[in-house]
């Protein structure tokens, strides 16, 4: 799906960070870090990673996205890899990983993302950091977004996000991952996909078994939607303790 070129050049026309992506980056990120961009998918955390990277590498398991970030930005370090298998670096390279976008969620078994903890563990130095977020198990709405809009507008937006909000209870509900806090769910987005869920506390057992100590954890609405059952996904900033 991933290497669709429709969907290849919609990754590749995303531009900017989430405001919670902006505030991690600047928190935990420093000057002159070597920094590994997982799941880059067409470029979009790029300019800001590598513009304050010593090094900067990207990732990704779509050969396609790969070469659409070749094409943008021919002389950064750009690679075909699994995230579930970094053998192609050594141990202790990294002082940041970054896994944005949710993109672990896409990793379709227990034991594959237990593999990818592990991985992104190897490779990071001593005290190295980990920012990546997962979707939220316990969704059950959407908040509507009416800062930008005026009139008829306002009304829109509160009626879709009505309608989204009962598809979103409907799909959170028949699954199992809204009790346990945790499991996968199928996404019909672009054909359908196989989607992680979690929450705050079932992450910090599953980083936590892999040496990392959470740090922070910011809702992906931040700062403007606070509420656990709106909030799509969380980041996470991970700091390896072992």
């Amino acid at each position: 799906m991933f290497n669709d070129p429709a969907i290849v050049s919609r990754f590749r026309n995303a531009k900017g960070l989430e405001p919670c992506e902006q505030h991690l980056f600047q928190k935990f990120i420093k000057h002159d870090d070597d920094v590994l961009d997982i799941g880059v998918g067409g470029g979009r955390t790029t300019p800001y990673l590598s513009a304050i990277a010593r090094r900067y590498v990207g990732v990704d398991y779509s050969q396609a996205m790969v070469e659409a970030c070749h094409e943008g930005w021919p002389e950064l370090d750009f690679r075909n890899c699994d995230a579930t298998d970094l053998s192609e670096f050594s141990d202790t390279t990294f002082d940041v990983v970054v896994f944005s976008f949710n993109g672990i969620d896409n990793i379709g078994d227990d034991s594959g993302r237990a593999r990818c903890f592990a991985e992104i563990a190897r490779v990071l130095k001593p005290d190295g950091v980990f920012i990546f977020s997962s979707h939220n198990a316990r969704l059950l709405g959407v908040w509507p977004v009416l800062d930008d809009v005026r009139g008829l507008k306002i009304f829109w937006r509160i009626a879709y996000s009505i309608f989204k909000s009962v598809q979103i209870l409907i799909r959170t509900l028949w699954g199992g991952a809204f009790l346990a806090g945790r499991g996968y769910i199928f996404d019909p987005v672009d054909g359908g996909l196989k989607l992680f869920q979690s929450t705050p506390e079932t992450i910090a057992l599953e980083v936590s078994a892999t040496g990392f100590a959470i740090m922070e954890i910011v809702g992906s609405r931040w700062p403007s939607v606070k509420a656990r059952l709106l909030t799509p996904w969380y980041y996470y900033a991970c700091q390896k303790c072992r």
